[in-house]
């Protein structure tokens, strides 16, 4: 509770600070996503990994935006498909209104081969001359160590006299493919960008998924790096890495999951802090973003409103030096362009600082209405930020502690294997199977869920170590219709990472769709340690059709709560609650004691604001 007073009171004294400055802009308004048009006027449909850049050598404050290659239009076709464009560069004198300026390149540059993408670039200006720093995801032959392979990828450059080109590439990798077994098995070389610290050092943050996030010194020309890599983000957790510094700190926002899973993408951005470019990076409660219980503070998750999958983010100034980001997220009324191509248009959100944090459209998730829009030059200023609440009542509606075998209203779905009850809880093991699609065969222990708003929270102990080989294993609460349709909220280890995640399974589905998504939570407590989880629930309506808002929560001591995101779904009045351990078997797991508790909306915005604020609850 101190800390959350702490921060509540640097809440009010940066939102004080923000109104000092005067009035806002006047009618200045934006609304996402971003008006981004392309030549002839029409708009874009579609900006991934949209980084910003301000030009320096403009008169006026000129703003650059660069996309990564994908279709820009439903109506720009190639042969059966769609038009693919390289990199496209778009201008702004108010960071809202976007112009098609030119493609970064008509053709790939060598060390592309003709069949690699170009993926989220990265521009800098740096001694006298544009930088544009991209992944090629397919490296020529004679810059990779296995010859024939198409999973070989690197770090591209290329520089011009102007920020849209032409583009003058380098012709070799500034990080070549890494290996990560022999054969065609590289890392993920993915995702650079550039910070240049106090001595003028230039620093490359590159990585992703396939083996993690790693930071490397630039060397003098920009042309490649030097000295050892240094990982600052752990493997299979993060990727989009940028980072910015901030009263002394380094902030490394990264995002997580899969950022293309249509109307199922749970994509988030998360961030940690650092003294030095190096890292370590760690979150609000000092866990470290390359530790294999991966850390990381959710700054942007979604909040069950239009915008899903939100990340892959910039972070730059206005004219008038406040906080800005850029990103992109997936419409859920609109996700695709076809099965399997995700739209991702771009979206703009402020930033504000709060006890040392930044905090991304007022702790609200990906905004979805009218906001003042960015100030062009000095001494323009902004409202102060209006945080919301999630703070509730509560009234407990019923309690199982677990310290006797379960019985009725409780039933067992599928062979259980052996439980027991003990003084702690629910102990078993896990037990080989899985609720994934359409492998339907992990035992679930259930009931039938009350009418109404409601809180569901219990502890979790998953013994599964840190080590790398770790088998897939999972535990945690799953509320479900039936075995293809539920939110699943579990504390899961494979192959050495350790999170917190927040799944979505749904059928029917369109043909080819995805019927499964998933976002991330906290951090999971250290091996043989509780970790809490909670699932909030809101309904919308009445009935079958009534829409439901499942929230997720999860905490490593029971009091101090990690935000992790909402999905919608329709499981309906017969929803259940249950308990699952599944994947690999013969992992020891003990559920503790399981609260249902009714939820009033909150009645006090003030004592709540620092919830919002923070992705936390006191």
């Amino acid at each position: 509770m101190r800390s959350c007073l702490f921060l509540l009171a640097a809440v009010l004294q940066a939102a004080a600070a923000a109104y000092a400055q005067g009035p806002a802009q006047a009618g200045a308004t934006y609304r996402n996503p971003l008006p981004v048009r392309l030549a002839g006027g029409a708009l874009a449909q579609n900006c991934a990994d949209p980084p910003a850049l301000r030009d320096p050598q403009a008169a006026q404050p000129t703003w650059y935006m660069y996309c990564t290659t994908d279709p820009v239009s439903r109506t720009k076709r190639e042969g059966d498909g769609y038009r693919f464009r390289l990199l496209p560069v778009y201008r702004s004198t108010d960071l809202v209104h976007w112009t098609w300026v030119a493609d970064s390149f008509t053709d790939r540059p060598a060390p592309a081969t003709p069949r690699s993408w170009l993926w989220a670039p990265e521009p800098q200006y740096y001694a006298g001359r544009y930088w544009l720093y991209y992944t090629i995801t397919d490296t020529d032959d004679a810059h990779s160590p296995e010859a024939g392979c198409d999973s070989d990828s690197s770090i591209g450059v290329a520089s011009s006299a102007s920020p849209t080109g032409p583009w003058q590439a380098s012709g070799k990798p500034v990080v070549g493919p890494r290996r990560a077994a022999p054969g065609c098995k590289f890392d993920w070389t993915f995702d650079p960008d550039v910070v240049v610290d106090d001595t003028g050092t230039r620093w490359l943050y590159y990585g992703s998924y396939g083996g993690g996030l790693f930071v490397q010194r630039l060397a003098a020309d920009g042309l490649s790096v030097e000295g050892g890599a240094r990982r600052v983000g752990t493997s299979g957790r993060y990727e989009g890495a940028e980072v910015v510094r901030h009263d002394g700190w380094y902030y490394l926002f990264a995002s997580a999951t899969d950022c293309c899973a249509g109307p199922l993408t749970g994509y988030s951005l998360h961030v940690g802090r650092a003294t030095s470019p190096l890292g370590p990076f760690l979150d609000r409660h000092g866990n470290d973003m390359a530790a294999p219980r991966a850390g990381g503070t959710p700054v942007l998750a979604q909040s069950g409103n239009r915008w899903i999958g939100a990340g892959h983010n910039s972070v730059l100034q206005d004219g008038a030096g406040r906080w800005w980001t850029i990103y992109h997220a997936v419409d859920a009324g609109d996700p695709l362009f076809a099965p399997g191509l995700t739209r991702r248009p771009a979206l703009l959100d402020r930033i504000d600082w709060a006890g040392g944090w930044p905090v991304v459209a007022e702790g609200r998730g990906p905004s979805d209405r009218d906001l003042p829009a960015p100030a062009t030059s000095a001494g323009v200023a902004r409202p102060a930020p209006a945080f919301g609440g999630t703070g509730a009542d509560l009234r407990l509606l019923w309690r199982e502690d677990f310290t006797e075998a379960p019985a009725a209203p409780w039933r067992w779905i599928r062979q259980p294997g052996s439980w027991r009850a003990t003084p702690e809880g629910l102990a078993g093991h896990t037990q080989a199977g899985d609720l994934y699609v359409d492998t339907n065969t992990a035992p679930l222990l259930a009931r039938a869920l009350p009418p109404g708003d409601l809180r569901i929270e219990t502890r979790v102990r998953l013994d599964a170590p840190d080590e790398c080989c770790t088998p897939h294993v999972q535990a945690g609460i799953v509320a479900l219709k039936d075995d293809d349709n539920y939110v699943k909220l579990s504390v899961l280890a494979n192959a050495g990472l350790h999170q917190v995640e927040f799944g979505k399974e749904q059928k029917p589905v369109p043909a080819h769709h995805p019927r499964y998504g998933n976002t991330v939570a906290g951090t999971p407590s250290a091996q043989g340690a509780w970790t809490w989880l909670r699932l909030d629930l809101r309904r919308e309506g009445t009935g079958a059709n009534a829409l439901e808002r499942w929230t997720a929560w999860s905490s490593q001591d029971g009091r101090d709560w990690v935000g992790g995101g909402t999905w919608t779904h329709r499981l309906g009045p017969g929803v259940r609650i249950g308990l699952v351990a599944m994947g690999a078997g013969g992992r020891a797991v003990t559920f503790g004691p399981l609260a249902v508790s009714a939820l009033y909306p909150p009645h006090s915005a003030a004592g709540a604001a620092v919830a919002r604020a923070t992705a936390t609850q006191p």
